[in-house]
């Protein structure tokens, strides 16, 4: 009983590891550049802490995001410098313990998932559905942090609003607007993602017994009543007998 215990709570810790928790950074660590709204899975559930993505949807129209402007403590700053090795960028995030004003980050999440849930309903995204269908452990990058020069952070910080937008072909950037009408784009490219959250797919079975998502929630979070993260558990028994 007490090993079972032991074990219990090693997991426990394992699984605690894997994100990184402070008073103001709750997100998964990374040294890869990842796509906001990319489908895909954790490399190892355990010991590994990269994502492999796997598809990228196609969003048929804007999506808001939500901005957030954080500043860098010893511990976000140290997994920015590992970061930069693997996506070399143009600028340098200087940070200095005993200065008291930290440089910043900027949190940008998925605001409008309304908008997110139709188009991966949608016939565009026909063939992915069946993929997420299949494959239960997937989930979806809503929320990613990201290092910019000065510039471009408070460019973005101070927008009107903020936009993933697809530029070409499954390649998606910033675009902000600074008024109701001048509109600027940002590659992720040009910054360095460090950070991210996934959600997992909602699943329930309609009328026609045809499977929908209809929300997305963390791993913390449980589907609403009456859907499931297992598209297999939303797919309903029919009774031919009252047909």
């Amino acid at each position: 009983m007490i090993r079972m215990i032991f074990l219990f709570f090693s997991l426990i810790l394992l699984v605690s590891c894997k994100t990184i928790i402070s008073n103001q950074f709750s997100q998964t660590k990374t040294t890869q550049q990842v796509n906001l709204g990319s489908v895909g899975l954790d490399k190892d559930f355990l010991l590994q802490q990269e994502f492999n993505n796997a598809a990228i949807p196609t969003y048929n129209k804007p999506i808001k995001l939500r901005v957030s402007i954080k500043s860098f403590n010893k511990q976000t700053y140290k997994i920015l410098t590992k970061a930069k090795v693997s996506q070399p960028a143009n600028f340098s995030v200087i940070y200095i313990d005993s200065i008291p004003k930290k440089p910043q980050y900027l949190q940008l999440q998925i605001a409008d998932k309304v908008s997110v849930l139709e188009d991966l309903n949608s016939k565009a995204n026909y063939s992915l559905k069946d993929y997420l269908i299949l494959n239960k452990r997937t989930n979806i990058i809503t929320d990613i942090s990201i290092a910019l020069n000065q510039n471009d952070l408070e460019n973005i910080a101070n927008a009107d609003a903020v936009f993933l937008v697809e530029e070409s072909y499954k390649k998606y950037v910033l675009q902000y607007y600074k008024t109701s009408t001048e509109v600027e784009k940002i590659s992720f490219s040009e910054g360095i993602i460090f950070g991210y959250k996934t959600a997992n797919c909602c699943w329930q079975e309609n009328s026609k017994h045809q499977l929908s998502i209809v929300d997305l929630v963390s791993d913390f979070n449980n589907c609403p009543n009456k859907t499931y993260r297992s598209a297999n558990r939303a797919k309903k028994k029919i009774n031919y007998f009252k047909l």
